[in-house]
């Protein structure tokens, strides 16, 4: 499971997936984890289209700027990916970003 350790990571996450009407990275957080190789792949892009919107500026609906809740679902993201088994899947999207 994914496990945040903000509330508001869940909240940042799902408020970033709603702007970029990423219907399928809305399941996966509703869902808590990810079930292939391809959702993770997904996932680890929709971080990083969430990074590239985050730096266009927006009013987030919690405290904090965007820069925060972002690092904090870097590690997150990235750290539920690597206990899952997904470390490539992410890795090869930081590669790409």
């Amino acid at each position: 499971m994914i496990e945040y350790k903000y509330q508001e990571e869940k909240v940042v996450a799902k408020f970033f997936a709603n702007l970029l009407n990423d219907g399928e990275t809305l399941a996966i957080i509703d869902r808590g984890f990810v079930s292939s190789a391809e959702e993770a792949t997904h996932l680890s892009k929709f971080f990083w289209a969430m990074v590239n919107k985050s730096a266009q500026g927006v009013n987030l609906p919690c405290e904090g700027t965007s820069e925060y809740w972002t690092e904090k679902l870097y590690s997150t993201l990235g750290g539920y990916l690597e206990r899952a088994g997904y470390e490539q899947q992410w890795n090869d999207e930081i590669d790409n970003a």
